[in-house]
């Protein structure tokens, strides 16, 4: 008896073991029965396995008797199991004072801190991150393990899907002193149809990996069409430490790191891959990995998905054929050459170069030389625009930020040789600004430090700022100010982010076409899907650190004058 209730506590949905009389022998608490009890079905008659419907209209299957005891066993996803539920409720109720950790450490560095103080605030923030990193993990491997994994179908851009990932951990990359870039198969549909939500979580999840493992070089991230034309293929690979033999067939496995060390140092749970796992066989794909211990690893993710109807404006303008010198660290190389093959680009020494494009991290002197005898486009990190003024001083006709996007590429180098004025919109963010002249904002949020937070990174860029705690706030608010872009909170009280989005698109003019902008720790495919029925511009990740949400603020603020015509 005691493997029998051993047996049913284990087993993923309800589970029972039933006397010859009825009688529960033992059971899973999710059953909601206890031992003891009378089942809640009348048992069949005959000895063969049968399927009974319960009176609450559970199905269960019962097993033919073996020595008087039949098993029954019912998926029951009705309802989540208890544990799933508290762990949701839990990690939810931790990630809201962690994401105003996170972003108060932010605003703490961009302060004027002695060298030791600037330590202290970057490692609380990276502490932060990491825990941040945890609980969404466990989040998401509790709702697998509940057999929570709903797929949505729609078309999604692959280049896209592989150059916001690359952005999303260029900061952690370049902080380490990585380079990271995304490179797209010329030959790969422009739109596919799949579920874009859980791809950008496995490739998160593995180009997340290469870039905690991999101590100097880079990480490339790459869309590949699948070997019959039609399939996806994704690849991450890293010049990390890679992984050893023994590491590999247990790699997927929940709570299983490649080795001891990884352990100690990464601090993690070893759950980011088994999820990568699931979701990959949720999808009918499958994932495999090549690696020599010393020289990086390779991760390739293959998925049977269709090429998804294409829009007209789609089509590429092509260049001009031309000779490009690159003086580029491995990865932002293999993107410009990617960009631009399509174009008939070839790669020339100096001397023969219609253009170069450089790192930022050369010696100035030869970046100087080089934007003197050719037009010279400087590639920066995004925390490097404050020495644009530089390049431009010693000559460069322009610049790139990291990590690069191949449409950003081409169209930069179309513009410098056809001897354009480059217009960056964002060279005006780095001047300050007086109150209100970026806009008036408004910031929906319950939590009174991650309204602060934002409130104090919108300030500093130029923004008059009001606040709202609920959703029937900003809902009055907005019927009463014309809002310039709304900063609104999923989960508030009285009536929440969704409902709020509602009403304010019913309200008619000017106030009913504000940018709405949804901020949650939570986002998955279904809310990404909600969100957009209820009319939100768009989905952003908590935590948001303060220059993000000051670039997305300035990228969404419409004029309010335009807005008020």
């Amino acid at each position: 008896m005691q493997a029998l209730s051993e047996t049913a506590r284990g087993w993923p949905g309800a589970a029972l073991a039933i006397s010859a009389e009825g009688r529960v022998l033992a059971a899973s608490s999710l059953s909601g029965l206890i031992a003891g009890m009378k089942t809640p079905f009348e048992l069949p008659a005959a000895a063969v396995a049968s399927q009974i419907v319960d009176g609450a209209g559970r199905r269960w299957r019962v097993s033919a008797p073996v020595a008087g005891v039949r098993f029954a066993t019912s998926d029951h996803k009705e309802e989540p199991d208890a544990a799933h539920r508290f762990t949701a409720a839990v990690s939810h109720e931790i990630r809201t004072p962690l994401n105003g950790i996170l972003g108060m450490a932010e605003l703490l560095e961009e302060g004027d801190l002695s060298p030791a103080q600037r330590d202290y605030a970057i490692a609380i923030r990276k502490s932060g991150a990491r825990l941040l990193d945890l609980l969404n993990n466990v989040l998401d491997y509790s709702r697998m393990e509940a057999g929570d994994i709903p797929l949505e179908s729609a078309a999604f851009d692959p280049a896209d899907l592989v150059q916001d990932v690359a952005e999303l951990l260029a900061p952690r990359a370049h902080s380490a002193g990585l380079d990271i870039s995304a490179i797209v198969d010329p030959d790969l549909p422009a739109r596919m149809v799949g579920d874009a939500g859980r791809l950008r979580q496995i490739l998160f999840n593995l180009a997340g990996n290469a870039v905690k493992f991999t101590a100097t070089g880079a990480v490339l991230i790459e869309a590949r069409a699948g070997e019959d034309g039609k399939s996806l293929s994704l690849i991450v690979r890293d010049t990390g430490a890679g992984v050893p033999d023994h590491a590999r067939a247990r790699l997927f496995e929940a709570f299983s790191q490649a080795n001891a060390a990884d352990a100690r140092r990464d601090g993690g749970v070893g759950l980011g891959l088994a999820i990568v796992a699931r979701l990959i066989a949720a999808m009918n794909g499958k994932v495999s990995v090549a690696s020599t211990w010393g020289e990086g690893a390779l991760f390739r993710v293959d998925l049977p998905l269709e090429a998804g109807p294409v829009p007209a404006s789609a089509s590429r303008r092509r260049q001009r054929k031309m000779a490009i010198a690159l003086h580029l660290p491995p990865a932002s190389r293999l993107a410009c050459i990617a960009a631009l093959a399509g174009d008939g680009a070839r790669l020339t020494g100096d001397a023969e170069s219609d253009i170069a494009i450089v790192d930022a991290a050369l010696p100035p002197a030869s970046i100087a030389a080089m934007a003197k005898a050719r037009p010279t486009l400087v590639v920066l990190r995004p925390g490097d625009r404050s020495r644009l003024e530089q390049f431009r001083a010693m000559g460069c006709a322009g610049y790139l930020i990291r990590p690069l996007r191949a449409s950003s590429i081409a169209e930069r180098v179309r513009l410098t040789l056809a001897g354009d004025v480059q217009t960056e919109p964002g060279d005006t963010h780095l001047k300050p600004k007086a109150p209100g002249e970026a806009g008036q904002a408004l910031i929906a949020d319950d939590n009174a430090v991650n309204a602060l937070l934002a409130r104090s990174a919108l300030v500093a860029a130029g923004f008059r700022v009001d606040t709202a705690g609920t959703g029937a706030e900003a809902l009055e608010r907005a019927t009463e100010t014309l809002y310039s872009v709304i900063f609104m909170d999923i989960r508030m009280p009285v009536m929440d982010g969704l409902e709020a989005t509602r009403r304010i698109r019913r309200l008619g003019g000017p106030a009913s076409e504000t940018p709405i902008i949804a901020l949650t720790a939570d986002i998955d495919p279904e809310l990404e899907h909600r969100a957009r029925e209820a009319g939100i511009s768009a989905l952003a990740a908590k935590p948001i650190d303060p220059p993000r949400l000051r670039e997305l603020a300035l990228r969404w603020a419409r004029p309010l004058k335009a807005a008020a015509e």
